[in-house]
């Protein structure tokens, strides 16, 4: 479960990504930058499976990672951590090297899942499951969000993208909106919300990555009480 946004400005790009997760999930550790080959890449570490959700490496490479929530589940043979998706796709120099790695894969392994690439003007949306893995391609020309959830995509899908819109349309700077949305929270349905909450699962951290002509740096808050701001940067190759 996340909800993932990329809102290009001057110069560059920011994505954010709110993680959902179980309460009794093992909490992730802190960011760190790890060799992927000849790439260098930051990013948060899930425990559990090793992968991660959201990283960035030093080719100005983005990679967020959704769970698919599908109202007819397709059937999967193993359950290999999708996390790993992320690792993989780190270790290429573009958006096209990336997808091409992903498309090779048997993703008949993982759960289903909805992979969101970027880097410079370019954008590109994964969606794999024991079929194979779908590609879609675009220009980064406007401002895109991406949202999952254990409910069921499609019911969150709506509310979420129309605070989006609204926030993109009507906050002057759109990276303040951008903020303004990974963080807010409707008191009465706090289930569908951006910040969301439930009995069972809830929003465990918020991470921002930026690249653009300052660099490439990424910032992950986790929401436990008491944990610091983490904020790593890489030297663009």
């Amino acid at each position: 479960m996340c909800t993932v946004s990329v809102v290009p400005y001057s110069g560059g790009f920011r994505v954010m990504s709110n993680r959902d997760e179980r309460r009794d999930r093992t909490v992730a550790r802190q960011p760190s930058i790890d060799a992927l080959g000849s790439r260098s890449a930051a990013m948060p570490i899930d425990p559990v499976g090793g992968g991660s959700w959201i990283g960035v490496n030093d080719a100005g490479v983005v990679a967020a990672l959704l769970n698919r929530h599908d109202l007819r589940p397709v059937p999967i043979r193993t359950c290999a951590s999708r996390g790993l998706i992320v690792r993989l796709a780190l270790a290429s120099e573009s958006v096209g090297a990336a997808a091409e790695s992903v498309r090779s894969l048997d993703c008949g392994r993982f759960r289903p899942f909805r992979l969101v690439l970027v880097q410079a003007h370019h954008i590109a949306l994964l969606s794999g499951d024991a079929r194979g893995v779908a590609l879609a391609e675009s220009t980064l020309d406007q401002p895109y969000m991406f949202t999952a959830s254990s409910l069921g995509d499609v019911f969150v899908d709506a509310p979420r993208r129309r605070l989006f819109e609204c926030l993109m349309d009507h906050v002057g700077d759109r990276l303040d909106g951008q903020r303004l949305f990974h963080g807010h929270q409707w008191a009465a349905r706090r289930d569908v919300s951006v910040l969301m909450e439930r009995d069972d699962a809830a929003t465990v951290s918020r991470t921002a990555v930026d690249v653009g002509e300052r660099g490439i740096a990424l910032e992950y808050e986790s929401l436990i009480p008491g944990r610091p701001v983490e904020k790593l940067e890489l030297s663009p190759c």
